[in-house]
């Protein structure tokens, strides 16, 4: 029996467990960021290292994902994680030390680890045989609705930037509650089938699933990986800090950022979507396109130009649906059915790794240059790497 209400609703769950894990603690948490450096005196460095110190909690809960989710289970645990999410934000709120944001980081990290990508894309791939791909870019999307819905509290929040970390720890112990009630672990163990006909596999997918990439190629797409995701998550996150430290205004740079939040939403949407419908070779061209425009748009960041500063904002954000969706599209088209979860599990430890060695660059970058401006452009061309060689490695099945 197919139950498609039951796999929406595990959809639905998974959609508001990043939204939480993803969307606000590291997506939001970026709106607060300027506040925190102006209202601390802190420096640029200091102020990045919190993403920093979250990236490596991120990193090191990646490690124990596989023996939480089989001790805990998917249900529990995604809820369990929105919880720990909800905690960093009351020690966020609490905070009044250097070392205390620190810690608060520490605790977004690990939750971030445990309810990331990687349950969600395995569930998806549990509850969905047929448009697999949009139901994991509908989930990733709840990030950009975050983005949207969240970002503009801590600018209106006029009792300061602590209260709003405390309204949003509210909402995330209540999304908590909603996720234990939404996710499934698995449609069998309910007398259920995945939703959807088994798509007929593709020639370029059956070769891709034959490859044996040689160990310099596999950490060459490992290494593309981790710069994507790296690059991807710290462009984002500095991107209000960077215009409003070019000299625009607060406001309009929150109105920015909420709409990369809504160009981010739209992109994970379309990322799904497309690598459904054309495949993730054609589909990496346009996302991977749209992404290094963004970035390029945002070196001229010292123009001060309001148009110029939104369309980075969509470029950048409808691109950044690459490291986290992609990733997880990626580590299906790179591995068979089953090496899956072990494959998905090491991009997202390279995805973690790479926030930890990028989220640091622009705040360093900014304190020798006076300007955020030159790291978006160093993003850039790394993501053009990227690009090229992920290609190559589609390209060598096809021959």
């Amino acid at each position: 029996h197919v139950d498609l209400g039951r796999a929406r609703l595990s959809c639905a769950g998974c959609t508001l467990m990043l939204l939480v894990t993803c969307g606000l603690a590291c997506n939001v948490f970026s709106a607060a960021q300027p506040y925190i450096l102006a209202g601390n005196g802190f420096t640029n460095t200091q102020t990045s290292l919190i993403t920093t110190i979250r990236s490596a909690a991120y990193l090191l809960g990646t490690l124990a994902i596989g023996r939480y989710y089989r001790w805990i289970g998917y249900r529990a645990g995604c809820a369990l994680s929105a919880v720990l999410v909800s905690v960093s934000f009351v020690l966020f709120a609490a905070a009044k030390s250097l070392a205390a944001y620190y810690f608060a980081g520490a605790v977004a990290g690990v939750g971030y680890a445990f309810g990331s990508m990687v349950p969600a894309s395995i569930l998806m791939r549990r509850w969905f045989r047929s448009h697999c791909g949009l139901a994991i870019g509908v989930c990733a999307a709840g990030t950009g609705l975050a983005t949207v819905a969240f970002s503009p509290l801590f600018s209106a929040e006029k009792s300061g930037v602590d209260h709003a970390f405390l309204w949003t720890a509210v909402f995330c112990l209540a999304a908590a509650a909603v996720v234990f009630c939404l996710v499934r672990d698995d449609p069998h163990a309910l007398g259920l089938e995945p939703f959807g006909k088994e798509a007929q596999e593709s020639a370029q997918t059956r070769a891709l699933h034959a490859l044996h990439p040689t160990r310099l190629r596999w950490a060459m797409v490992q290494l593309a990986v981790l710069l994507v995701s790296g690059i991807g998550a710290t462009g984002f996150t500095h991107l209000m800090t960077l215009y409003m430290a070019e000299g625009m205004d607060a406001m309009r740079a929150a109105a920015a950022f909420s709409l990369c939040g809504l160009a981010l939403m739209a992109g994970k949407f379309a990322c799904g979507a497309l690598c459904d419908r054309l495949g993730s070779y054609r589909s990496n061209y346009l996302l991977f396109g749209c992404f290094i425009l963004g970035y390029v748009l945002c070196t001229l960041a010292p123009l001060r130009s309001e148009a110029l500063m939104l369309a980075s904002a969509v470029f950048l954000g409808f691109g950044s649906s690459l490291n986290t969706v992609g990733i997880s599209i990626w580590a299906a088209d790179l591995s068979t059915q089953e090496r899956y979860e072990s494959v998905l599990r090491q991009f997202q430890a390279a995805y973690g790794l790479g926030g930890l060695v990028m989220s640091f660059l622009p705040g360093a970058i900014a304190d020798l240059t006076g300007s955020y401006a030159p790291a978006y452009a160093l993003f850039a061309a790394l993501l053009a790497f990227s690009l090229f060689t992920l290609q190559s490695t589609y390209r060598l099945a096809r021959k």
